[in-house]
């Protein structure tokens, strides 16, 4: 008996059936799918697709922002974009970033309005602040954000100098709060001093006027000197006004401090996240001793300091100056107009004013 053997007609009708009732999808690039890990290399994700075909996840496309990609294990399930049919070796090739990109900026929009505090890692520097990243989108942290013990006091404002202060944080992790996101320009800007502002206020409001600390100068500026000081990892900046610098009169902070030196100082104010400083507080006020020393009408020998529109300068004793006022001058210009920085001469005290520091003095005549 001869066996029967289908016709060509009738293998085709079967196939047809088939497909029809096991019908084989096709992906196309921009469609997500969805499979099984095969294998997790250094490199690269072998997902298996069912009749598909196999995937390859590559490179950078591993990256979905979330670090995913290091906790899969053969067999976990996977969501992926396609981004190749069929590349040269045969493989469907996808991306976990672009799968997980509407997931990435939700997150980040969510962190934002919630004013979650994210640690980040510092990758760069430039003249204008940091570059950081969270959820593997790339942001920056600009100068004016950051805390006080980050902000880089550099006198004269110098880019150069700037930036090298900036380099050293490379590497580090900031605590950091996004203050501006916007998915289409793909901008996301974070604060250092907004993700500290709470610690920091505490920290700040935990001094009080009296208080005696003692700091690291960090910055000398035409204005003051800034300080910084408290423990090792809860450390705060200070401002020391030139006004609180001396008892006598500063023409320039530099010529009292330089950043490196230790101080002391007296906190004597503390308001709006900021605390003010003195040096001069530490000493006693040699006003009060000059107004028992001297009166109206003493002579006093002194040197020219300084000659200005206001007058002439006259060092009385270290902590103590005196003015020969410009109206005085112009009426005996003669007597005066010999008269040098450096010079020695006797005045005499023309009035005293010690609750305002002031002495006034005139040429003393022979």
């Amino acid at each position: 008996m001869s066996e029967s053997i289908p016709s060509q007609q009738s293998s085709a009708m079967n196939m047809e059936d088939l497909l029809q009732e096991h019908p084989v999808h096709v992906p196309y690039v921009g469609e997500d799918v969805t499979g099984t890990v095969i294998e997790r290399g250094t490199n690269a994700l072998y997902i298996d697709l069912g009749t598909r075909g196999t995937g390859i996840v590559l490179g950078q496309e591993l990256n979905d922002g979330f670090g995913m990609v290091k906790t899969l294990n053969p067999k976990d399930e996977v969501t992926a974009t396609v981004i190749e049919v069929d590349n040269e070796d045969g493989y469907i090739e996808l991306s976990l970033r672009e799968a997980t990109e509407d997931k990435v900026w939700e997150d980040l929009y969510e962190k934002a309005e919630n004013e979650e505090v994210v640690s980040v890692k510092i990758l760069d520097a430039n003249k204008g602040g940091l570059l950081i990243q969270i959820n593997g989108v790339k942001g920056f942290l600009p100068v004016s954000q950051l805390a006080y013990n980050h902000y880089p006091r550099v006198e004269g404002g110098d880019k150069n100098k700037i930036l090298t202060k900036l380099s050293e944080y490379v590497g580090q992790y900031f605590d950091v709060c996004i203050i501006t996101i916007d998915r289409d320009e793909s901008k996301l800007i974070v604060s250092e001093k907004v993700a500290r502002k709470s610690e920091e206020l505490a920290l700040i409001n935990s001094y009080h006027v009296g208080n005696i600390v003692e700091g690291e100068v960090t910055g000398v500026m035409d204005f003051g000197v800034f300080i910084k000081f408290g423990e090792s990892d809860q450390k705060i900046e200070g401002l020391v006004h030139i006004s609180e610098l001396s008892w006598q009169l500063v023409d320039d902070p530099r010529n009292l401090y330089q950043e490196g030196d230790m101080v002391k100082a007296q906190v004597i104010d503390v308001s709006n996240g900021k605390v003010s400083l003195s040096i001069k507080s530490l000493f006693q006020d040699p006003w009060k001793k000059a107004a028992e020393k001297y009166q109206v009408g003493d002579t006093v020998e002194g040197g020219v300091v300084k000659r200005n529109q206001l007058g002439i300068f006259v060092q009385v004793e270290d902590e103590l100056r005196g003015l020969v006022h410009s109206s005085e001058i112009e009426r005996d210009a003669r007597h005066y107009e010999e008269i040098s920085v450096g010079d020695r001469r006797t005045f005499e005290i023309t009035s005293i004013d010690p609750d305002n520091h002031r002495l006034s003095l005139t040429l003393a005549t022979s």
